[in-house]
């Protein structure tokens, strides 16, 4: 069998056609193979040396094991045990003062008064007491080491409350807590919701789903932890 080969057929131009000189070029015209390029910048199975390349850090998550959350159950339930205790004490202390100031002093429970730990002690705030009387009570708040203890733990709480529920990621202190939760106001408060959720349980009250007053515990303890964490208190953070 005979190989088939092409001859080029010239284009016929006139002599002094203009299209005469690119006529000459096609006819000349040689098809050579095409050049293949190695980009390896364009290949998806090349991968790049280049000693600028970006280092990419994969980070393994693993879940935490069962030792490490009882370990974790454990810290939160130590954590709701101390302040249990130190909000009872605080409650407990302060009606136990007050009962003893009712029997020496029974005017001075009429007038205004209110106290608050300043980090170093108690002491009475917003009243219109006489210095006298003043100096009585302060004495009086200051002398029971469980009061003063149980007030500067609440303080201490409230700051780390506060840090965990900030959204700007903010980190308070004691210090930036200090004096401003008012004990007498905060436990007359938890003693108010304890006496309406036991009406609301006695009246066999009907609430709507996600009423706040179903929150309402009849312990006055843990509403005046409840009070405490959820006040509402601008703070000027020492970060």
């Amino acid at each position: 069998m005979k190989a088939i080969t092409s001859t080029p057929i010239p284009i016929p131009v006139s002599v002094n056609s203009p299209a005469q000189a690119q006529a000459k070029k096609i006819n000349n015209m040689e098809v050579r193979p095409s050049k293949t390029y190695d980009d390896t910048r364009s290949s998806s199975n090349t991968i790049a040396t280049s000693s600028q390349q970006n280092t990419v850090t994969i980070k393994v998550v693993t879940k935490p094991t069962a030792a490490a959350l009882k370990e974790g159950l454990l810290d939160l339930l130590a954590i709701e045990k101390e302040q249990k205790k130190y909000a009872d004490d605080m409650v407990s202390e302060t009606q136990r003062i007050l009962a003893e100031v009712a029997e020496e002093q029974p005017n001075l429970l009429n007038k205004k008064f209110d106290f608050t730990n300043t980090g170093d002690e108690i002491d009475i705030i917003d009243h219109d007491l006489t210095k006298r009387e003043y100096n009585y009570l302060k004495a009086k708040l200051n002398a029971s080491d469980k009061l003063v203890e149980a007030t500067d733990f609440l303080n201490t709480d409230l700051a780390r409350e506060k840090t965990q529920t900030s959204r700007s990621n903010t980190i308070y202190t004691k210090e930036d807590v200090v004096g401003r939760v008012h004990v007498r106001d905060v436990i007359e408060q938890a003693e108010k919701r304890s006496d309406e959720r036991i009406r609301i349980t006695e009246e066999n009250v009907v609430m709507k789903p996600y009423d706040a007053r179903s929150m309402f515990s009849e312990e006055v303890y843990f509403n005046v932890l409840d009070i405490v964490q959820n006040t509402s208190i601008r703070f000027n953070a020492k970060v």
